[in-house]
């Protein structure tokens, strides 16, 4: 499994409740159907003195699946989907990052490694 996170900007115009409601309708309408690959669709309001005003966890079940979903971004139905994303979130401003490294810390368990992510 691949982990993804979005650091997440709005667009400007929108307010925190506009934003979060148009990015989970986004989620179910449009990442549901044309994704259907990915496991987990976290998002997450922050507040605080952040640039960001969400995150987007993604988990994808492995590297062939996440690179074909960013290829089919070139498709017509994908360059829709990117214009609907614009439409209330600051893409170009909005960074992922892959997780490379996971572990659970607790003192029952002490650490546990988690598997984050296998290429194929």
């Amino acid at each position: 499994m691949i982990k993804s996170f979005t650091f997440v900007k709005k667009q400007p115009h929108l307010s925190a409740a506009e934003f979060f409601t148009r990015w989970t309708e986004h989620t179910r309408d449009w990442d549901l159907r044309d994704h259907p690959e990915i496991t987990l669709n976290r998002l997450v309001m922050i507040e605080g003195d952040s640039p960001y005003i969400g995150i987007a966890e993604n988990h994808w079940p492995d590297n062939e699946a996440l690179q074909q979903a960013a290829a089919w971004y070139a498709t017509e139905d994908g360059q829709k989907h990117w214009a609907d994303l614009c439409t209330f979130m600051d893409i170009d401003n909005s960074p992922t990052v892959m997780v490379t490294a996971e572990a659970d810390v607790n003192p029952v368990d002490g650490i546990r490694m988690v598997v984050a992510s296998t290429s194929s």
